[in-house]
């Protein structure tokens, strides 16, 4: 008896195996595209989205300046210390029934009526046309107050070297702030910049400009006798400008760049606990 081994069988291979992987690999992109489609196209109902550049057509518009902006600086600052001093105190609580009447008509009588002699400002600065708008104030509530300045009453272009004008300016700005109405004041000095480039060797862009001239009003203030705990320093180039810097076809607007061009000084009233 003849004992025969089976035979093994041969499996059969398909050399058209891989036309299925490769059908179901497209089967899936398909999918994958339309899905991305019906995402990408937007709706016929919807409404139309205005480009960015629309909204930038419209020719910028430059306030016009209000009465108290054509004062000289020095003026303007008594303005605005007097109306915080006042602003603060009214919001001191004082009860009604403790007040003696003839107190309350003569504080209001003191209050309203204007000093009969209001201090002059220094010849210095009222001989210089360029000091006369170089601020703004703005106040923020009961603890901000800003004082808005134009850099070109204090720096030469592309310079962080205070002006002899721009020091007389500053001098009256510090000794207003040393008043004990203000020693729970915190000064912040901020420097700002038009978009302009500029490159030196001193100043390699806006950012060390706009921190130097903020850092050289610090040191001048450190001079005429302000704590350095209250004073604080900070450059933001042209990160913040009051008015755009140039119109939609991307040319400059002088007028603009100018307001942009500014020196802030910010007191802000920390609370004490």
């Amino acid at each position: 008896m003849t004992y025969r081994l089976p035979k093994r069988r041969e499996r059969v291979s398909h050399a058209d195996d891989w036309l299925m992987t490769y059908a179901d690999v497209i089967t899936l992109l398909l999918c994958f595209f339309a899905v991305f489609l019906s995402v990408s196209l937007p709706r016929k109902d919807a409404a139309p989205v205005m480009p960015p550049a629309a909204v930038q057509e419209a020719p910028p518009q430059i306030a016009e300046a209000k009465p108290e902006e054509t004062m000289p600086v020095v003026e303007r600052l008594d303005k605005l210390l007097a109306d915080m001093k006042d602003t603060e105190e009214a919001n001191r609580d004082i009860p009604e029934e403790k007040t003696p009447p003839v107190e309350r008509a003569e504080r209001a009588a003191a209050v309203e009526a204007p000093p009969e002699n209001p201090p002059a400002p220094p010849p210095d600065i009222a001989q210089h046309p360029e000091a006369q708008n170089a601020a703004e104030f703005e106040k923020k509530g009961d603890r901000i107050t800003t004082l808005d300045m134009d850099s070109a009453a204090f720096f030469d272009s592309g310079s962080a070297t205070i002006s002899e004008n721009g020091r007389a300016i500053l001098a009256d700005v510090a000794k207003k702030i040393q008043a004990d109405e203000f020693k729970d004041y915190q000064v912040t000095v901020e420097g700002h910049t038009d978009d302009s480039p500029i490159k030196t060797a001193l100043f390699p862009s806006n950012w060390e400009l706009s921190t130097a001239r903020a850092s050289a009003v610090v040191h001048f203030f450190l001079e005429q006798g302000l704590p350095a705990q209250k004073l604080r320093a900070a450059g933001y180039a042209d990160t913040f400008p009051k008015a755009p810097n140039r119109d939609a076809n991307g040319n400059p607007i002088p007028e603009n760049q100018a307001q942009n061009r500014r020196v802030v000084i910010k007191l802000e009233k920390i609370e004490r606990g």
